[in-house]
């Protein structure tokens, strides 16, 4: 569900970069616009509590009476129905080949692997990505806006957290009926996450400064899976590719032969290097062949 997902992403980037050892982070892609920090920190500490005081008990106690087969195959079973977010978001981003290996993910895992508790596509090869609104709205180009803590879910952005509500109609949690049988997926999603991340959020107590530390945490991690790992001086962004893969699109348009049959469509095809082509002809600029003298130069009488 899209707060799970927005828990997901909060801790783990967090954890990366603190096993990371990082004392310090930095965005990669300019300063960080936290014009209300003065609200951010109380409202952090509010979450802070309430993660220390509830949430971890809880997936403490849920890790303890756990075996860890089934543990695995619970975090396996919420990261299949996430393959469905994934999918939808790779495709509206123009990563084609990344869809196709998403929705193959999810075809196998929920078949061969039992609903998602085995994961049978990652043993064939099949990468597990990680694709939310939030980073098609960043691809699209929409700002980032101003940093925020929401009470209860933690970091946002204005353009993160307007993504929560793309990602609320792609998961298909927010569909299952009756409501309380929702709710209660969401929430077993939710002690899943915290379980997985407990040896992680335990060393963010030995930064100097959590807020700060959880804030740059969060912002550098998002702004990298917009550019998909890549560091935004390596080239401009709208030029870069989008994935590591052919851009299938190009490829449906461009037979590779020199001409795009896109420009033919619409006439605007270069001639061939012997033959005048239509824009000439009509505007009687046809361009001389190379072994005769055109008429400005015999006015010039050179």
């Amino acid at each position: 569900m899209a707060k799970a997902r927005l828990f997901r992403g909060l801790l783990s980037g967090a954890a990366a970069l603190i096993i990371s050892g990082c004392a310090t982070t930095s965005a990669p892609n300019g300063e960080i616009h936290d014009p209300w920090m003065n609200y951010n920190r109380a409202v952090y500490n509010f979450n802070d509590k309430l993660d220390r005081y509830a949430l971890q008990p809880v997936a403490k106690g849920y890790r303890a009476v756990t075996p860890d087969f089934i543990e695995t195959g619970i975090g396996n079973f919420f990261r299949n129905i996430d393959d469905v977010t994934v999918a939808i978001n790779a495709l509206l981003q123009g990563k084609i080949t990344q869809a196709g290996q998403d929705t193959a993910r999810l075809l196998v895992n929920s078949t061969l692997g039992l609903a998602g508790f085995i994961d049978v596509a990652g043993m064939m090869g099949l990468e597990k990505h990680d694709e939310d609104f939030g980073q098609t709205l960043g691809v699209w180009g929409v700002a980032e806006g101003p940093y925020f803590v929401i009470p209860f879910l933690g970091p946002a952005t204005v353009r993160s957290a307007g993504g929560r509500v793309g990602d609320w109609y792609t998961d298909p949690l927010s569909y299952v009926k009756p409501t309380w049988a929702r709710y209660g997926l969401v929430g077993g999603e939710f002690i899943d996450i915290r379980a997985q991340l407990l040896d992680a959020s335990g060393l963010l107590a030995t930064t100097f400064d959590p807020y700060t530390f959880m804030r740059d945490a969060y912002i550098s991690n998002r702004r990298s899976k917009v550019l998909d790992g890549r560091s935004p001086d390596d080239a401009d962004y709208d030029d870069a590719p989008q994935d590591d893969y052919s851009d299938e699109l190009d490829d449906l348009l461009d037979g590779g032969d020199g001409a795009d049959e896109l420009d033919m469509l619409l006439g605007d095809d270069a001639a061939p290097a012997d033959e005048p082509d239509e824009l000439d002809l009509l505007l009687g600029d046809d361009p001389a062949p190379a072994q005769e003298p055109d008429e400005l130069d015999l006015l010039l009488g050179d």
